[in-house]
């Protein structure tokens, strides 16, 4: 079992000195009765960012080795903070979540944990495991609330924060949400990832005793109990983050395509999102004329499910919900499907759906993104294809995926719109592709 080493005893006079002198927060270390004073809340940051974790362990959770303290046992007495998919651990941020020292760094095969010394409440003290510690952190450190302490060590493994708390009769693990501050600005991250209220991450001790774990070592088994995590449903934020390329397939037949409109054309009609207007935000698909159109294959650009789909006034328009970036939907124009494509039927990245409806209309695809603030924002198809998939288009006379999209900056400058009539506008809104 991992366990947290206690603290000596301290006398009870001092411990009670500064409680009756009227000095709650001791300038050193001297025993935090939590039963008598309570847990006092004082962290005002997040130390990882919130929206790029996709789920966050419970406090005494079956997750992990066991992590208990002198009051209890067999559980896991800290909270996971596991990230979304994707992203490269360097961009992973942690920071301190209070005004400190850096009281240890212990390395392990997998990163280091480092110990952090509350200088509000020195006998507080925060545990973070699976870091790449910055290279200036040092034990002896002085760190700020806020500042950058290091990264995840891995981006396909958690973090881990463990509060400890030296009271008069041991060591108490306590949840780091006992002690953030109850304000706006903590829970605002959460409630934009659609989290329930901070009580939900904490399993009473009470729950816990009554669904026991079973502890074989270090390790935590157990079934039927509480949840252990706390799922989020965080918005992607393309602007800070980027774009992700992650489209495996090409939807169409690339072969027996002629042309394709650039991303912000004013080629059919105005289709723009929350942030933009009257552009034509997605990609027309031109068969070439010696082609039947109605024979063009049209595949699933991702795995995912679908969850949309509808008949328009040509053929059928179907939405795909990506399973690796849920954010992220693909809508299919005017297709004739193979099969009936039920919504919530899952399909794999390059399954063949169908054919184009046929040469009476264009096939488009759109690609939209959910983003923080729960508003829409569209992008190029051709920003999340794979390089694999781009090089098609490179092999038919492509330069960079820029040639298939107007800059925004550059549409404004030509608007489209005008007595409520779109145009075509001055800029090309055409990329022929080679032979």
């Amino acid at each position: 079992m991992i366990r947290f080493h206690p603290m000596s005893l301290l006398p009870v006079c001092l411990h009670l000195a500064f409680l009756s002198c009227g000095n709650p927060k001791p300038s050193e270390p001297s025993g935090w009765d939590t039963d008598r004073n309570g847990i006092p809340r004082f962290v005002t940051v997040h130390a990882v960012d919130i929206s790029r974790m996709s789920r966050i362990s419970r406090f005494r959770s079956g997750v992990g080795p066991d992590v208990s303290d002198d009051f209890e046992r067999c559980r896991s007495m800290l909270h996971y903070f596991e990230p979304r998919p994707g992203f490269n651990p360097e961009d992973l941020i942690v920071v301190s979540p209070v005004d400190g020292t850096v009281s240890g760094i212990e390395s392990g095969e997998r990163g280091s944990r480092l110990s952090i010394r509350s200088s509000e409440y020195p006998d507080f003290e925060f545990r973070l495991s699976g870091l790449l510690p910055s290279g200036e952190i040092r034990t002896g450190t002085s760190v700020s609330s806020g500042r950058g302490i290091g990264t995840f060590w891995s981006g396909d493994r958690a973090v881990s924060i463990a509060v400890a708390v030296r009271t008069p009769s041991g060591t108490r693990l306590v949840s780091l949400f006992d002690v953030q501050t109850v304000s706006d600005s903590l829970f605002a991250p959460l409630r934009d990832c659609e989290a329930p209220a901070t009580p939900s991450f904490i399993i009473s001790r009470e729950e816990r005793d009554s669904h026991p774990l079973v502890c074989e070592g270090d390790s935590l088994s157990g079934t039927g109990g509480p949840e252990d995590w706390v799922s989020l449903h965080c918005k992607y934020d393309v602007d800070a983050w980027g774009i992700p390329r992650f489209a495996e397939s090409d939807y169409i037949e690339t072969e027996k395509i002629m042309r394709v409109s650039r991303f912000r054309s004013g080629i059919g009609h105005d289709y723009s999102d929350d942030f933009e207007s009257c552009r034509s935000m997605k990609h027309y698909f031109q068969p070439k004329g010696s082609v039947d159109w109605s024979a063009v294959r049209v595949f699933s650009p991702v795995r995912g499910t679908v969850v949309w789909r509808f008949e328009e006034w040509m053929g059928t328009q179907v939405w795909i919900r990506s399973a690796d970036y849920p954010d992220f939907e693909f809508g299919l124009f005017h297709l004739r499907l193979a099969d009936s494509l039920a919504e919530g039927q899952s399909v794999a990245a390059g399954q063949w759906l169908g054919t184009h409806i046929s040469d009476r209309t264009y096939s488009d695809i759109a690609v939209s993104v959910r983003v923080p603030g729960g508003r829409r924002k569209l992008i190029s198809f051709f920003d999340v294809m794979t390089d694999p998939v781009f090089d098609r288009y490179r092999a038919r006379g492509a330069s960079g995926r820029g040639d298939f999209i107007i800059p925004k900056d550059a549409r404004d400058a030509d608007p489209l719109c005008s007595d409520g009539t779109f145009t075509e506008g001055n800029l090309e809104n055409w990329v022929v592709l080679t032979e």
